[in-house]
């Protein structure tokens, strides 16, 4: 690709993951001044209708048409490869529609698929790792959004015993991501943990933090020296691997 190829982001799912998801782009990109970074655009649409709410029945509008104009948006802009910064968004039912919409928009588009870049992920950062804790959201669970990837590759998925501490972290009016992003609430954090234990106590070797809020209540690398997954990073190295490979910087391995 050329060098002025620039980078896709389809963000306010919620607002904060994909201000996230540019951050990592830039954090991963080898550079020695400003014009050595590479030109990413982030359009935010908060508008965009809730994913879980779709995929439980709790809505019949599909989002993926709203993403789709999104994304649109980001190719007329000068995109060329694009990045969804939300995990329950890239389940088939929603991923699907999206690139139907594109297609009959005849775009070249290149949208990657967040769950495939970080099962392929984990799989060459920790190549022994078998038994892999999965934290996301009920459509997440629901829908097997890891799981089927998971197992396809030959890998155990393990789940918490209960949904109701992710999903208090994630959605609660007050005291949820979505609500306090910036900085995240303690209560949330101590919610993700307890679940982050439910799987470490099933034998979890890394822990997938497979909703796009969840990294940013539990930036650290390890919980309780179990390496923890942060999709986002997956993402943004692969981004920049589509338009830029000599420019990624070299992931250390936990």
């Amino acid at each position: 690709m050329s060098e002025q190829t620039a980078i896709g982001i389809l963000g306010g799912m919620g607002p904060q993951a994909g201000i996230d998801l540019a951050s990592k782009i830039v954090a991963q990109t080898k550079v020695k001044r400003d014009q050595d970074h590479i030109p990413t655009i982030l359009y935010s649409d908060p508008l965009i209708p809730d994913r879980t709410h779709f995929l439980l029945g709790d809505s019949t509008v599909n989002p993926g048409n709203e993403m789709a104009k999104g994304l649109l948006n980001l190719e007329r802009s000068g995109a060329k490869v694009a990045g969804i910064a939300c995990n329950t968004a890239h389940s088939a039912l929603i991923f699907d529609q999206t690139l139907s919409q594109l297609k009959e928009a005849h775009s070249s588009l290149e949208v990657l698929h967040l769950i495939d870049v970080t099962v392929e992920g984990i799989r060459a950062r920790h190549p022994s790792a078998k038994r892999i804790g999965i934290l996301g959201t009920k459509g997440t669970y629901h829908f097997r959004l890891y799981d089927d990837r998971l197992e396809a590759a030959g890998l155990l998925p393990l789940r918490p015993n209960t949904f109701e501490h992710l999903e208090e972290a994630i959605y609660h009016s007050d005291s949820g991501i979505k609500a306090c992003s910036s900085p995240v609430s303690d209560v949330a954090r101590q919610l993700v943990f307890r679940s982050a234990d439910q799987v470490i106590q099933q034998g979890a070797e890394v822990i997938i933090l497979g909703c796009t809020e969840l990294p940013l209540a539990v930036p650290e690398a390890t919980y309780k020296g179990i390496p923890l997954i942060d999709p986002g990073l997956f993402m943004a190295r692969a981004l920049i691997q589509a338009v830029a490979p000599d420019r990624l910087m070299p992931l250390s391995v936990a």
